[in-house]
């Protein structure tokens, strides 16, 4: 085993041992720390046996062999780009949606504050302008 692929070995232990880390801390849940095993697994293998990668490269039709591994990780890294953009929309329409919904509630609120108050000549109890004032007051207390 030379250099190239003790340093493949030791990334890929490196990588299973901070999944290991990170779903006990609880910063990744089990079903993304999966597919990362799948990953450290997969590089173990292919530093522990590069023949594998030459045989399938050859197969392949592939010239350089060794440069299959870089090829998929290429396409993969694109898919999970591309996975997490399309995540990363559907979380600002989720966020759009809630920031409408809070103007209109806002709106509504507004509306209702202003009919209490004229029926009763004098401001809302609980509108934001008196929480601001209140908490204004405790501060300076």
């Amino acid at each position: 085993m030379n250099s190239p692929h003790l340093v493949a070995a030791s990334i890929g232990i490196t990588l299973t041992l901070a999944i290991i880390y990170l779903v006990r801390a609880d910063h990744i849940s089990p079903k993304v720390a999966a597919r990362w095993f799948l990953l450290a697994l997969l590089v173990l293998t292919v530093s522990l046996a590069p023949e594998v990668v030459d045989w399938i490269g050859i197969q392949l039709g592939i010239a350089y062999p060794p440069i299959l591994p870089i090829l998929v990780a290429i396409a993969v890294a694109m898919v999970k780009i591309l996975i997490m953009d399309i995540e990363r929309q559907k979380m600002q329409i989720k966020i759009d949606r809630l920031v409408q919904k809070v103007s209109v509630m806002e709106a509504m609120y507004q509306s209702t504050s202003n009919v209490a108050e004229k029926e009763n000549s004098k401001p809302a109890e609980h509108s934001p302008e008196n929480i601001v004032r209140i908490s204004d007051k405790t501060k300076h207390s």
